[in-house]
């Protein structure tokens, strides 16, 4: 949980709603617990150029869940080369709007 020195919980602030979330569930402690697993993070900025990076490269337009995904293991020098499956749970069509907004796409 992302709390302060008192124990209060802090915001969190990302550019997916879904991943906008200051705490994680049992199985994720649990697992971090065990040291199976192992989390780190991805700017919004980082995401965004992931969104973009994959919209130019493959033609998907990925949801901005997924841009974290790609972000992250794009920093991944060891991975280089090999075979990584991402599973993409939605399009990106609907963070398109704000997308536009974020990259400052606007022709006027």
């Amino acid at each position: 949980m992302l709390q302060d020195e008192n124990g209060q919980v802090l915001e969190a602030h990302s550019i997916s709603a879904e991943l906008d979330y200051p705490q994680v569930g049992p199985e994720h402690s649990y697992h971090n617990d065990l040291g199976t697993v192992q989390y780190d993070n991805i700017t919004d900025t980082e995401a965004m150029d992931a969104f973009v990076w994959l919209s130019q490269k493959e033609g998907i337009i990925p949801a901005f869940e997924s841009s974290h995904a790609v972000a992250y293991l794009k920093k991944q020098k060891q991975l280089q080369g090999k075979l990584v499956v991402i599973n993409y749970q939605e399009e990106g069509i609907k963070d398109m709007v704000q997308a536009k907004d974020i990259l400052s796409f606007d022709q006027q």
